[in-house]
């Protein structure tokens, strides 16, 4: 929550990609004497079925100066891994001297040509003028509704024709590819919807199978509380193909009257809350303005939401009837997903500032009337942070949480219901380069779901927020065995849930240093085939 990111400018700020695997310019083989050379930028990240106008190449052409060329075609030669039938169409783009592509609007976007990939060699005819000096071309694929789950999409250039019968050759490097998921899907970048930024992902899976995300709409500026923040709500009801228009519960009003960092929890009875903070910063607040905390409720699947309902004296402060928690001075609890437990206990983490020096202790803020009311563990870590709990299989409840001083994941763990906590330990098998993650149960063996299957999500470096991958623990968070990176590259936050079918969502932050909200969907096989080929981020 707390963490300040640099904002640094990028050409691929408002990209809807990142590019990730580059090589050199290349000058033609033939008589080419227009073009004076060629750079080529492969896209390696995940995409998913259905998805429109996915960049595979970017092409910047430099066309001699006081020279204009008319483009004939293209041709390209596929991986060996890519099958055709995972794609229904290539095409190509340019944007001119703009070197961004937005694949959702395509904005300053022109289509010279589009064709059905083939077998081998793909011959694509092209309409359109490159003007003297740098001109940017996209190689795009639109991928098939039923494409396969971990199959590859990637295509190599061979040559540009143009004019008459001149021809840029290009000898054909080896394509990576781009790896197919069961959904990728771009929720939120900076400029949407009329914010300069957006953070904090949270989903959970409605009772009706809808998926609900609440999110920071951060609309000045990047920084945590104490700003003008919205927490906002999209639902998808299929599946995380399609995402209703974003609906605000609580709306801020300027700076030092923002709401953030929302948590979702989904009640047995099918209710869902959206738990956040809200008015000021944690490390501004004090006795006569404390950072509150605030509960939103949702009968509907997440449709609509009861106004901001403000739970902060049941917790800590001036006006709290406990005499030690009356003196804190701040809390927050972490974002992202909280439980309500086989017995009816509803549990989120608070990381607390209980004097005015800025260090944080974890309690666990729970509810034994489905929010209405609250009440406060013993302490469960000193010097802790963001921190997430589940339920393990004999009614413990494990606790994970962010070291603060990066390295290794904290863990502790509670027999009575969350009240008292064991000594706090560290695991070697799980990274933490300090970052807020998620951790929920994929199946129980007692539920007859055949084993008992726990998922975490953080980021796999022990330094910097980057490659965010997913762990399993076959053992009920003893070890974390498997995994595997999801979003390669700098990353940071992490929700996680489980669809109806069986599958796995994840909503992260994407890139630097205006994030954007990816949501991803892969299955469980997915996750745990070839581990050591395709993790970078492998914890074994």
């Amino acid at each position: 929550m707390r963490k300040k990111i640099a904002v640094r400018l990028s050409v691929f700020l408002f990209a809807p990609f990142l590019l990730n695997s580059f090589s050199g310019c290349n000058s033609s083989t033939g008589p080419a004497t227009e073009i004076t050379g060629v750079e080529m930028t492969e896209n390696t990240e995940y995409t998913g079925r259905g998805n429109q106008n996915e960049v595979l190449i970017a092409l910047k052409v430099n066309v001699k100066e006081n020279e204009t060329i008319s483009l004939k075609n293209i041709v390209l030669v596929k991986n060996t891994a890519t099958q055709p039938s995972d794609l229904k169409e290539i095409k190509i783009y340019s944007t001119g001297s703009l070197d961004t592509l937005n694949t959702r609007t395509l904005e300053q976007a022109t289509l010279l040509g589009k064709a059905p990939l083939s077998k081998k060699s793909t011959k694509i005819r092209l309409s359109g003028d490159l003007q003297p000096g740098m001109n940017h071309l996209w190689i795009t694929a639109d991928i098939a509704d039923n494409a396969t789950e971990g199959n590859k999409i990637g295509v190599s250039l061979t040559s540009v024709g143009y004019n008459k019968n001149k021809k840029f050759e290009h000898q054909p490097e080896p394509s990576h590819g781009r790896e197919i998921l069961l959904a990728r899907k771009l929720i939120f970048s900076p400029g949407d919807f009329d914010s300069k930024f957006y953070r904090i992902p949270a989903i959970t899976t409605a009772e009706d199978g809808s998926l609900i995300t609440a999110t920071d709409k951060r609309k000045e500026n990047i920084w945590d509380l104490p700003q003008d923040i919205d927490v906002v709500i999209r639902r998808s009801t299929d599946n995380g193909k399609t995402w209703s228009e974003p609906l605000t519960i609580a709306e801020g009003k300027g700076l030092a009257k923002g709401y953030g960092d929302p948590a979702l929890i989904k009640l047995n009875n099918g209710k869902i809350l959206c738990v956040y903070a809200g008015m000021n910063g944690l490390w501004q607040s004090r006795p006569d303005s404390l950072i509150r905390t605030y509960v939103s409720e949702s009968a509907d699947n997440g449709i609509t939401w009861t106004p901001v309902r403000d739970i902060t004296a049941q917790l800590y402060g001036v006006d709290c009837p406990d005499p030690v928690r009356k003196k804190w001075m701040a809390s927050f609890c972490a974002s992202g997903q909280a439980i309500e437990t086989s017995s009816g206990r509803v549990m989120l983490v608070a990381a607390v500032r209980e004097g005015s020096d800025y260090s944080l202790n974890n309690y666990l803020f729970y509810s034994d009337d489905e929010g209405i009311t609250w009440n406060v563990s013993q302490k469960a870590m000193e010097g802790g942070d963001e921190a997430k709990v589940v339920e393990l299989a004999d009614g413990s409840i494990l606790m994970s949480i962010r070291n603060k001083n990066k390295g290794n994941r904290y863990y502790t763990r509670s027999t009575d219901n969350g009240i008292t906590w064991t000594s706090v330990q560290l695991w070697k098998d799980l990274k933490d380069p300090g970052c807020n993650g998620d951790m929920i149960r994929y199946s129980m063996e007692k539920n007859g779901a055949g084993k008992n299957i726990l998922l975490h999500s953080i980021p796999f470096d022990e330094k910097d927020r980057k490659n965010v991958s997913v762990y399993v623990s076959y053992d009920e968070g003893k070890t974390w065995p498997a995994g595997k990176t999801i979003c390669a590259g700098p990353s940071a936050y992490s929700s996680l849930t489980i669809l109806e079918d069986g599958t796995i969502g994840a909503y992260v932050e994407e890139g630097e240093p205006g994030m954007n909200l990816v949501y991803l969907n892969f299955s469980l096989e997915w996750l745990l085939r070839n581990t050591d080929e395709m993790n970078p981020g492998k914890t074994k």
